[in-house]
């Protein structure tokens, strides 16, 4: 009976959304076949999925499928992040790194810039990750001469607690994705680690580096069985220690996250100061940026890095530390506090359901976070014509982490989107777009409870889905 009962519901859908769809204007789209595609899917994999498509041209609906019910939002929270963000800061915000001088110490004051000394930026550009450093150094070397008298201090919250969302899974916390988010952020806040082979021995190389951060290499070297070797940091940041085995050279990064990104950032920028010839006699300290008396601090120089630059990282590539430092600069500076204002502006500003949204965190990756599948959309809508965030959104088949999907001529560059995936959730959430490049119909597929290879197949079914809407255009 309840086969019969499902069967019926099914043809029922797909009668109802078919009508739907030839009124919107679009009547080659295969409206039916979505509906087929989800509900084939839900009753094999015993999942969730919320589906919400919108027709940008009438404002048309299309398609809906479970709209209004909260799911976890994976990666395509950034979209809310993001939303947030172009409220509060605007098209044209900046995130901005100021250094000052009193009479004895260099004072740097951090903005939440996330991609100061970015590695994936200066690969891009051909250029240094210590090119802000050495400016910076620069500055104060005119400023100071051969010798500054007092401290190098870096002006942040000083809890180290603070420097992750609150309910994030500390398993994470120890993965490149879950690097800590901060005032003063440098190279992703990660350590790479690559091994070189140097006259047939194995050598680390770890970036950034230093004279103030020592390395010490306890590694066996072993040609047999795979790599199995942690990096340990001393609690100031001035020492670390490589353990374990390793089977040969490996030129791709492995990346680690850092305790603490403002030590780091302290004793790197040390290290900048000695290569061009300034001594810092003092000591490197943390202090809360509200101890800072800036209007008795001379201005040396600053870095500004635009926020259409951070939203290209945390959509794109799915920089979590990106996106949490929108939400950072964004709100008040705090998780708790940044994640309620962000909360509020999307319900007051862009209409989402307050019955529904959840929001802990900037990225995604906290599982707390729910949104549906209609709130996503109505965000879509509302930012389509924002040329920033069109611009930071992966393309299909050609960049971000769309890259390798939907790779075929008739599809590649007509989706323009945000994936998200955390165990059991895959989601995909952006627009379709015609053969100039404009949105016209904005998607949300937010995949939940999902277990085993469903997770692969539901990637499928988004493809397809997809593939359905590109079609139905032409």
């Amino acid at each position: 009976m309840r086969n019969v009962n499902r069967m019926t519901w099914m043809v029922s859908v797909l009668l109802v959304v078919s009508a739907a769809w030839g009124q919107a204007g679009s009547a080659s789209l295969g409206a039916g076949d979505v509906a087929g595609l989800v509900a084939a899917f839900e009753e094999t994999h015993s999942a969730r999925v919320g589906v919400s498509i919108v027709d940008l041209r009438n404002g048309q609906g299309l398609f809906v499928h479970r709209e209004q019910e909260a799911m976890i939002p994976a990666s395509n929270q950034k979209i809310l992040t993001s939303a947030f963000a172009l409220a509060r800061l605007g098209a044209g915000g900046t995130f901005v790194t100021s250094v000052h001088a009193t009479p004895r110490d260099v004072i740097v004051v951090g903005g939440f810039d996330p991609l100061l000394g970015d590695p994936f930026l200066a690969r891009r550009e051909g250029r240094s990750i210590y090119v802000e450093l050495d400016r910076w150094a620069g500055a104060i070397r005119d400023a100071f001469g051969e010798t500054i008298p007092g401290d190098l201090i870096l002006a942040g919250r000083s809890e180290s607690a603070a420097l992750h969302p609150p309910d994030w899974e500390r398993r994470h916390q120890d993965r490149w994705y879950g690097a800590a988010a901060a005032d003063l952020n440098f190279h992703d806040n990660c350590f790479d680690v690559t091994f070189e082979d140097r006259g047939g021995t194995i050598q680390p190389v770890v970036a950034p580096a230093g004279r103030f951060i020592r390395v010490l290499n306890e590694l066996q070297y072993q040609p047999q069985g795979r790599h199995l070797w942690r990096l340990q940091e001393s609690s100031d940041g001035g020492t670390l220690k490589l353990t374990g085995r390793i089977t040969g050279p490996a030129g791709d990064p492995l990346s680690v996250p850092m305790r603490d990104p403002r030590l780091t950032l302290g004793r790197v920028l040390a290290d900048r100061l000695a290569r061009a010839g300034v001594k810092l006699t003092g000591r490197l300290r943390v202090i809360p940026a509200g101890r800072v008396q800036l209007d008795q601090t001379r201005l040396l120089t600053k870095s500004e890095t635009s926020l259409a630059d951070v939203m290209r990282r945390a959509n794109k590539r799915s920089l979590n530390l990106a996106a949490e430092c929108m939400l950072l600069a964004a709100g008040d500076g705090t998780w708790d506090g940044g994640a309620k204002r962000m909360r509020d502006i999307l319900i007051e500003r862009y209409g989402l359901d307050p019955q529904t949204l959840i929001v802990r965190d900037g990225s995604g990756l906290s599982r707390t976070n729910r949104v549906t599948s209609d709130d996503v959309v109505k965000l879509l809508t509302a930012l389509h014509k924002t040329d920033i965030f069109l611009a930071s959104l992966s393309r299909s088949g050609v960049d971000g982490s769309l890259r390798g999907r939907l790779r075929d001529k008739a599809y590649r560059g007509r989706v323009a989107a945000k994936t998200g995936t955390v165990a059991g959730v895959r989601t995909l959430s952006g627009y379709i777009l015609d053969e100039r490049g404009t949105p016209v119909i904005a998607f949300s597929i937010l995949a939940n409870n999902l277990s085993g290879r469903s997770s692969s197949l539901a990637k499928q079914l988004q493809d397809q889905i997809c593939r359905e809407l590109v079609e139905g255009l032409e």
